[in-house]
């Protein structure tokens, strides 16, 4: 039989599918702090499964509680395994929700592993197909388990194996097997029994490893060939083998016919009350798969679920809903003799929801091909070319409107949008995706999909924006609709929290002044650009010349592989608390950094991947990002991305250009003021310490700061029992790394790396630094309690993050929520003091003559017409520093210059 005219029949070895996905993914947990990364793994498994095979029939087998028959036979079966954590173990059952949702049988028997319940249904299908020859069924078992591999049969038996991770499949047929092995399915068990499997605790032989039970049975064969000739001095056994091996396998045979019996998989369970025809799959039933995906929260798996999407695909721009039925959405075409009763209608319901439609998604060519309105159940389509004599015009005064409310999703798009057509929008904000972001901001998913998904149980059909040229808009419209429905439940939601007034008076606020920053853009020197990268290349070739010398041969530094075999293999560069994966010892940045004393490669290695990365990343890809249009670079700020409330950025990402660096500086100096302007940076200095002070009333670092003193050096004056005039570097430096480093968890082994000082040296600063700062000692410890109690920690202004991992029973992922608990609420309330910071300038600024255009870190940069700079810098250092009402005087640098990197 060929495998193309089979039916396929897949099982699952629900076991070894949750084991690895526990252990392959990081944990993850719902907001309710119910762990679900193995819920997550398995189930992202299975869907892969409905697309590479897609299956006739589908199985799940599970191990049941208790022992097995394979107990009896050897007392010592699996005795030397691990128990598994209890986080694991509670996520099973989760896993049978999900399975049952999907509509697929489970099989287990007591008595019996998951193994044997798999053999069994196997050799059933297998016999079904002998009988049916017309109709055969292939079976093709998932798993992670290699002991399967003795169930593989061409035609018959497939076993899709995972090698490692979660993605990394390998289809093994008979042909797999024996490349493997050198030997077929049938000698596998063999195999163990001969060299015995720690794993399992099976014995096998005493002192016959892989490499002597490969040769033994590729010579000879299993376990009855085997002991056949060993009574034969003329067999082939005694001529390949030295005695040695002879007497090992005398003295093991009863071992390794019970290592055989233990390992073989039992094809016959009896009373499996196993059915092919239970097995058929057939169309999912969304009505209960979504409502499983939103309390898990895996709205980015809800996307990959098979067959028709929600969305009817007739055109007919039905939308299907939570309940099952179908509303029609009516998508009304506006023209000039409906226009006015558009207006109208969304003046008396007072709020409307929006999506601007343009030409490739590129905002900056200021084209507006349409817009997409949804008012009450309507919704309507506004093409400005089908609107003669600038009708569309009509429609502007609405978006001026500050009594009207305007929902969307990003509507940080639609507001640059409608501004290059001239139009400033005045309506009160309310952008889902900004919502979703304060409500869930444990989560990254806050596309308007994965919402409609979250919150409706709805599947939206893709954006395709690029369609809408003379086709039906009800794409869009359904997208649009659903953003109009969330708001409801969102309001409720923020208010419920106490959020609401973070979500209008920064957040909302914000929209527009990122609008405007996103529209400005910056300049950027390709000239002096093309010459730091030739500079660039020159100085990585001159490190890689170094780095071979030192190494005494070539190889690619860039591979981790080859540095591995390098600095490992050939130079030994081993010192404890190297972190080894299953490749080998890591080369990762944070490891490098622990040999940097121990051999000079390390330093030049370190500064040949800065150099790379920044030469890849911004020299020579920052030209390539200029707008054709405007001449400049407009990066993106993301709003609803980070768990703290910071600001990111990306296209290009102006976080991660190194500071205190050269060569970061130099990359800075690219970005200029346009002719006749200059630059005008305003920083805050030592903001989060600040913040530490105020929320933690410590009566001695709030002196500090009041005094105006250096809060490392008088840190270090405080801890080391000395005048501030004899701090030395070496205190200021240790100083710095606890400020910074104690109040994010680091203990004393952390603080004697990062310092350079001994543990015990280490553990004794931090003891001495809790000492003088009590106070500073007392908030870590209110603020874990307080998230441990409430779930949830916040900012000063009552930002929220939500803190499940504090319920774990796993001892690393519990110390993580500590972590985050102490570090959220200042993080956090610097990014709202910087948030308020910008609208409280862009208020002042609205003028052309005057625009923010960056924001990085604790940094606002704006570009200045010549000649107003003075009064702007002392504007923008005021507004910063009246936002910021902390129990402690707060500090703004401000600069000026030419070059973002030059500014004095």
């Amino acid at each position: 039989m060929s495998q193309t005219q089979s039916k396929k029949f897949v099982i699952i070895d629900g076991n070894a599918i949750v084991h690895r996905a526990y252990h392959a993914l990081p944990p993850l947990t719902t907001k309710e702090g119910v762990m679900v990364n193995a819920v997550y793994g398995f189930t992202s498994m299975l869907l892969k499964v409905y697309q590479d095979f897609k299956p006739d029939y589908l199985a799940v087998s599970f191990d049941v509680a208790g022992g097995t028959f394979r107990d009896q036979l050897y007392t010592g079966y699996k005795a030397k395994r691990v128990k598994a954590d209890q986080d694991l173990y509670d996520q099973i059952p989760l896993v049978y929700e999900v399975v049952r949702s999907f509509g697929i049988p489970i099989y287990t028997k007591e008595g019996y592993e998951a193994d044997d319940v798999i053999g069994t249904a196997v050799t059933i299908v297998k016999e079904h197909s002998a009988k049916n020859k017309k109709q055969p069924v292939q079976s093709i078992i998932v798993t992670g388990d290699m002991d399967m591999l003795q169930l593989v049969e061409d035609d018959v038996v497939d076993a899709y194996l995972l090698r490692k991770g979660l993605s990394d499949f390998e289809l093994y047929n008979e042909a797999k097997v024996e490349e493997r092995y050198g030997f077929g399915p049938r000698y596998v068990v063999d195999y163990k029994s001969l060299r015995g499997d720690a794993s399992d605790n099976i014995p096998g032989v005493p002192g016959i490893g892989e490499k002597t039970a490969k040769e033994l049975i590729q010579a000879v064969g299993g376990i009855d060939a085997i002991y056949r000739q060993i009574s034969q001095p003329e067999s082939v056994l005694h001529a390949r083998f030295r005695k040695s091996v002879i007497e090992k396998l005398e003295r093991g045979e009863e071992s390794a016919r019970m290592s055989r019996e233990v390992a073989t998989i039992e094809c016959r369970v009896p009373g499996l009350e196993f059915d092919l025809e239970a097995c058929a799959v057939r169309d999912l039933d969304k009505e209960k798969i979504l409502p499983l995906f939103q309390r898990f929260e895996f709205m980015s798996l809800a996307k990959r679920l098979p067959g028709e999407a929600a969305a009817d695909k007739s055109g007919s721009g039905q939308t299907k809903t939570r309940r099952g039925h179908k509303r029609a959405l009516r998508v009304i075409q506006v023209n000039p003799g409906n226009l006015a009763a558009l207006i109208a209608g969304i003046s008396k319901a007072g709020v409307f929801a929006v999506q601007e439609v343009v030409p490739g998604d590129n905002i900056l060519t200021g084209t507006l091909a349409g817009l997409v309105a949804v008012v009450e159940d309507a919704a309507y389509y506004i093409d400005p070319a089908r609107l003669a004599n600038n009708e569309a015009k009509r429609l502007w005064p609405v978006f001026e409107n500050p009594e009207l409310e305007l929902v969307g999703h990003d509507l940080k798009q639609l507001v640059k949008a409608l501004r290059l057509q001239g139009v400033a929008v005045e309506n009160r904000l309310f952008d889902v995706m900004i919502a979703s972001y304060l409500l869930n901001s444990g989560s990254r998913a806050h596309d308007m999909a994965s919402i409609a998904l979250r919150e409706l149980a709805r599947e939206l059909p893709p954006s395709d924006q690029g369609s809408l040229f003379g086709s039906d808009p009800s794409v869009i419209a359904e997208r649009v609709r659903a953003a109009f429905e969330v708001k409801a439940a969102y309001s409720a939601r923020l208010a419920e929290q106490a959020v609401e007034g973070l979500f209008e008076k920064i957040e909302m606020a914000l929209v527009p002044v990122l609008a405007d920053m996103e529209l400005a853009g910056v300049a950027i020197d390709t000239r002096m650009l093309g010459q730091l990268s030739k500079e660039a290349a020159q100085t990585v070739a001159q490190l890689t010349a170094a780095i071979w010398k030192e190494a005494g041969e070539e190889f690619n530094v860039s591979s981790s592989v080859q540095l591995r075999e390098i600095l490992y293999e050939k130079m030994g560069l081993k010192i404890p608390g190297i972190k080894k994966g299953k490749t080998g010892y890591s080369t990762a940045a944070s490891e490098l950094e622990k040999l940097r004393d121990a051999h000079p490669i390390i330093g030049l290695i370190e500064e040949y991947r800065e150099v790379s990365k920044l030469q890849n990343t911004y020299i020579d890809v920052l030209p390539t990002l200029i707008n054709k249009n405007t001449g400049r670079i407009h990066t993106s700020f993301n709003q609803a991305v980070t768990a703290t409330g910071r600001l990111s950025s990306s296209d290009p990402n102006l976080q991660n250009i190194p500071v205190r660096t050269e060569l970061g500086k130099r990359i800075r100096d690219a970005f200029i003021a346009a002719p006749g302007h200059v630059l005008v940076s305003a920083d805050y200095s030592q903001i989060e310490l600040r913040i530490v002070a105020s929320l933690a009333e410590d009566t001695r670092l709030m002196e500090i700061f009041s005094r105006g003193e250096d809060v490392h050096s008088a840190t270090a004056a405080a801890i080391n029992g000395v005048p501030l005039v004899q701090v030395t570097k070496e205190m200021r430096y240790a100083a710095k790394e606890v400020n910074f480093g104690v109040l994010y968890g680091m203990g004393a082994f952390g603080l004697s790396w990062r310092a350079g000082i001994p543990q015990w040296r280490a553990k004794e600063f931090i003891d001495k630094y809790f000492e003088e700062f009590a106070g500073v000692k007392a908030y870590i410890d209110r603020t874990v309690e307080f998230a441990k109690k409430e779930g949830y920690i916040e900012t000063l202004f009552g930002r929220r993050r939500y803190i499940p991992e504090l319920g774990s029973s796993n001892f690393q992922l519990r110390s993580a929520g500590e972590r985050m608990a102490v570090n959220m609420p200042i993080q956090g309330t610097a990014a709202d003091l910087m948030k308020l910071a910008m609208i409280a300038v862009d208020k002042k600024v609205k003028t052309g003559d005057v625009k923010i255009i960056l924001q990085v870190h604790d940094e606002l940069v704006l570009e200045v017409k010549k000649g107003l700079e003075a009064s702007v810098a002392e504007m923008v250092q005021s507004e910063m520093i009246k936002v910021a009402e902390l129990r402690v005087p707060v500090e703004v640098g401000v600069k000026i210059g030419e070059r973002w990197g030059e500014m004095k």
